[in-house]
């Protein structure tokens, strides 16, 4: 077989240097390649070439009509770039002084000073004075485009590149070009609103101080601030985002590049959500109940306490009376010690979190633990992606993001949802069920590729076992979900059969639903029958729905697993379970508020114990709090949706008087006798990878910068 013909790369030379690119590479981001800057204004590199600012002038040899714009011109092979030359020169000088005509120079004032394209450039590329010397054009000012951003016309040099953003990636057309020629300038459409949920980058990628946001508008300087690379903690999404601190104060979120997850995007949740870090409200000392109420403790009298009453009660009811209920939002390394606490120091098997339903903690068809089969940049590839009572606009934003660049590359959406989503407007057919009714949408999906010889009719007799079971309530609801739903459900299982690529998701909190305990094994089996799983474009899984949802699985936090999802020799109290046993008389909760789904606590409670960073509906009830820090405030490791491990590094000294997760733990767990000595979370992970198989051998420094998706480790051992 002669070898696979790989792509040759293009040679050419910028300012003597030579450079060797790949086919389509243009010549700004070649230069860029070798360290050499050209300025641009209106190219972005997550959206195609405008060539409207004509700032990128470079000269390239036997090309007619000289300069040319680089960031429009790809590289072919022998091309001689020039960018230096006195015509480059002295085209850069005429652009920026144009645009500096009626730009009010009010660099002092300015949110952008000190991180503005345009000051920077000026100082660089631009000429030592001005010509004009009439009174320059003034507007209102600022205008607020919405809650979160403000528009300055005044500073805007119409590079258009928040348009374009909101026309190109984010498709709502939040901002738009308003009339022609020198009236030209950016707002909103008549009657609409600048409402998008991902607002926030246009004031991003705005280079100079045209967008700002009200939420950072006055509030410092850039030279002032400390950069921290780290993760957003607002969905299980992961987006890398860099924390800008000033004085132990988070003051803003950036996104931070990480093309595998997030594409470079940030939605404003993840952008401006952070307030909670800065709140006076968080929680500062330890508090035990006297007399009824809530009293300040030092560290050690809370500790001896809990530790006290918990080894009382296991003596006097059983360790089995004990409960624990961990977080979806704190790292690996927390979930990991507190199951191991929970296990070893306390001996009860009652653990879990809030999660959606699953029946096994592996699926049985592939072996694996439920999560996406697939990464989120697959999701690029596609041919059809199916969302199953899932709305990622409003719970996995960026996700949105991803399944509309599919679209923009030829990928059909197909939605099955009871109520309205934002990519319906996009979607190929969308497919509306009653209430409740997507557990058997998804049967009736397996029923028409099942039953229609798409599958092998010999094969999985154990899905069709499962679904004649279901018989009675199948034919009810195919009356109940009328004709039209019927003809498109079984329109969109030919197709998801017979497609070069689908990828199935649904929402994981949708499994929790009446009548949709079967979900996630019927849409796993959906796309295992079809051969949807293992190949490009393909793929199936659950839409998680917090930050770390997917590590507290992976780490133990189950009645019914242990970490790794190997199996328990006891099964313990489920989520629900422990919040109604009568025989429940201690109950830890780290970092979760059950309160916000239950009506009330069990009812024979004897300690209630919270550890938190407020005081929430639950903590309000407990015995004993324990306050906890952020995400901001320690560092340990998230499992994103698509199994991706990545570092959160700590941005902000601990809050005075408040200990991380992992910390709190380990001062208890000594205090009940076990010989914990972890300095770190670092040392946390090192226990982890030697014991949990999808973890096997990974270290704080393999997490790098971005991560490491760790799904082929998976593979190998399921």
């Amino acid at each position: 077989m002669p070898e696979e013909k790989k792509d040759e790369l293009v040679h050419l030379t910028i300012d003597d240097i030579p450079v060797a690119v790949p086919p389509g590479t243009l010549v700004w981001a070649a230069a860029r390649q070798i360290g050499i800057e050209i300025p641009i204004y209106c190219y972005h590199p997550k959206m195609p070439p405008l060539g409207a600012c004509r700032m990128c002038f470079v000269e390239i040899e036997k090309m007619p009509k000289p300069p040319q714009t680089a960031c429009t011109t790809p590289v072919s092979e022998g091309m001689i770039v020039h960018t230096k030359t006195d015509k480059v020169i002295k085209a850069r000088k005429g652009t920026l002084e144009f645009l500096l005509i009626n730009h009010p120079l009010d660099c002092p004032i300015c949110d952008k000073g000190g991180e503005c394209d345009l000051q920077d450039f000026t100082l660089r590329h631009g000429p030592g004075g001005t010509r004009f010397d009439l009174y320059k054009r003034h507007y209102a000012k600022p205008i607020p485009v919405s809650d979160r951003v403000m528009l300055d016309r005044e500073r805007c040099i119409l590079c258009q590149r928040c348009t374009r953003f909101s026309s190109e990636i984010s498709m709502d057309n939040g901002l738009v070009m308003i009339s022609r020629g020198y009236k030209m300038e950016v707002g909103t459409a008549p009657d609409s609103a600048f409402d998008s949920i991902f607002s926030g980058n246009t004031v991003e990628m705005c280079p100079v101080g045209a967008l700002t946001a009200s939420a950072y508008r006055f509030k410092s300087r850039p030279w002032e601030l400390k950069r921290i690379p780290s993760v957003c903690n607002n969905c299980s999404v992961g987006c890398n985002a860099r924390i800008d601190v000033r004085v132990d104060k988070v003051m803003r979120l950036m996104s931070r590049t990480n093309d595998a997850i997030d594409d470079g995007w940030l939605c404003d949740r993840g952008r401006w959500g952070f307030e909670f870090v800065n709140s006076p409200q968080r929680l500062r000392t330890p508090l035990i109940r006297q007399k009824g109420v809530l009293q300040p403790a030092t560290w050690d009298e809370a500790l001896y306490m809990l530790a006290s009453r918990l080894r009382m009660i296991a003596e006097k009811r059983g360790a089995a009376s004990i409960g624990g209920i961990g977080s979806t939002r704190t790292t690996n390394e927390e979930a990991y010690l507190f199951q191991k606490l929970l296990r070893e120091a306390i001996g009860t098997p009652n653990i879990d979190h809030h999660h959606g339903y699953f029946p096994d903690p592996r699926d049985p068809l592939t072996g694996r633990p439920w999560m996406m089969t697939n990464s989120i940049a697959d999701i690029e590839k596609a041919a059809h992606i199916v969302l199953i009572a899932s709305d990622p606009y409003e719970r996995q934003p960026i996700l949105n993001l991803r399944i509309k660049k599919a679209m923009t590359g030829g990928a059909q959406i197909y939605i099955i949802n009871e109520g309205a989503t934002e990519l319906d407007r996009f979607a190929v057919s969308k497919i509306t069920i009653p209430q409740n009714g997507a557990g058997m949408a998804t049967k009736l999906l397996l029923k028409h590729v099942l039953s229609n010889d798409i599958a092998n009719p010999h094969q999985y007799e154990d899905v069709r076992a499962n679904l004649e079971g279901a018989g009675d309530a199948i034919s009810a609801a195919e009356q109940a979900f009328g004709f039209e739903a019927m003809a498109q459900l079984q329109h969109l299982a030919e197709t998801i059969a017979t497609s070069k690529g689908a990828i199935i998701l649904y929402d994981e909190m949708a499994t929790l639903a009446p009548g949709c305990e079967d979900l996630a094994a019927d849409v796993q089996a959906l796309a295992f029958v079809t051969d949807n799983i293992n190949r490009p474009g393909s793929g199936v899984g659950p839409l998680f729905e917090d930050a770390n949802s997917l590590g507290a699985r992976d780490m133990g936090l189950l009645p019914d697993a242990l970490p790794g999802y190997q199996p328990v020799q006891q099964k313990g109290l489920s989520y629900n379970e422990m919040l109604n046993s009568p025989d429940l008389k201690a109950l830890y909760v780290m970092g979760a508020n059950p309160l916000r789904h239950v009506a009330q606590l069990p009812p024979n409670l004897e300690l209630l114990v919270v550890q938190d960073i407020f005081l929430t509906e639950t903590a309000q009830q407990a015995d004993i709090v324990l306050p906890a820090v952020t995400f901001a405030e320690k560092d340990g490791s998230m499992t994103n949706i698509d199994h991706h491990v990545q570092k959160n590094v700590h941005a902000l000294r601990p809050l005075p008087g408040a200990k991380a997760d992992w910390e709190i733990l380990t001062r208890l767990a000594n205090q009940l006798g076990q010989k914990w000595n972890y300095d770190s979370p670092q040392d946390v992970l090192l226990e982890i990878a030697a014991s949990n198989p999808f973890y096997s051998g990974l270290t704080w420094e393999d997490l790098g910068a971005q991560g490491v998706r760790t799904q082929e480790q998976e593979v190998a051992h399921a």
